[in-house]
């Protein structure tokens, strides 16, 4: 019965996206509470970021990372583009997903006053689906020859 459970695509997708999400929430903690310590991140007086912002950058990547990893080998197998293309790809569409994230989190922490973390946690989950689909028929696409 596990086996047939993790022969499911979606499944193996949202098993790696857990996994990943993970890691970004986990960073995300870390940076926004103990490298960040809560405060603005100043760019040699020219930029300033706040926390919840830089540690969504910092969180983001490690997650985005982690995700291509597990899902290039794991879940989208059978793709027959070039690993470059599928990173260049995954790419593009995970900033495309960090600026829904971006977005999506700011409203729930300045619109709402919700946590930062917790809005991070929302905000994951709420775009994973989306995620997986242009994953599927973009990013590890395999052609119909």
């Amino acid at each position: 019965m596990v086996r047939s459970i993790l022969e499911n695509k979606i499944v193996r997708y949202f098993f790696s996206a857990g996994i990943a999400t993970g890691v970004d929430v986990m960073v995300y903690f870390l940076a926004f509470n103990f490298i960040y310590e809560k405060q603005d991140i100043h760019f040699f007086n020219l930029v300033t970021l706040s926390a919840p912002t830089g540690s969504l950058i910092l969180s983001y990547t490690c997650g985005l990372v982690t995700n291509f990893l597990i899902t290039k080998y794991l879940v989208f197998t059978e793709s027959d583009l070039r690993g470059i293309h599928q990173l260049a790809r995954y790419i593009v569409v995970a900033l495309l997903i960090l600026i829904l994230n971006y977005f999506f989190m700011s409203f729930l922490i300045k619109g709402l006053g919700w946590f930062p973390t917790i809005s991070r946690v929302i905000s994951a989950l709420t775009i994973g689906l989306l995620s997986f689909v242009i994953h599927k028929f973009y990013s590890f696409k395999v052609s119909n020859k």
